[in-house]
């Protein structure tokens, strides 16, 4: 009864967060693993490339209102701006 309570204490003491996370990284394939890594370096290089290129418009005048683009991606011209024939 002794040796069973001491093997139920030690099976259930906490385990520091490196250890438990370290044994879940080894439990992984190899090619899990390799795809894990390939995936965080392309998330953090693509953070980098936003943060360098699209986070802002280069100029101020470089906006332009939502509803103008959205009729050009979707509906195509809006009525208002179809081109006329000059007389």
């Amino acid at each position: 009864m002794e040796v069973t309570r001491a093997l139920v204490s030690y099976a259930l003491r906490p385990r520091p967060r490196f250890a438990a996370w370290r044994a879940r990284w080894k439990a992984l394939t190899p090619l899990t693993r390799d795809i894990v890594v390939i995936l965080a370096i392309k998330a953090v290089l693509l953070s980098v490339l936003w943060f360098a290129f699209f986070r802002a418009p280069l100029a101020p005048h470089m906006t332009m209102e939502p509803q103008r683009v959205e009729g050009r991606l979707i509906g195509g011209a809006l009525p208002s701006e179809v081109p006329r024939a000059i007389p």
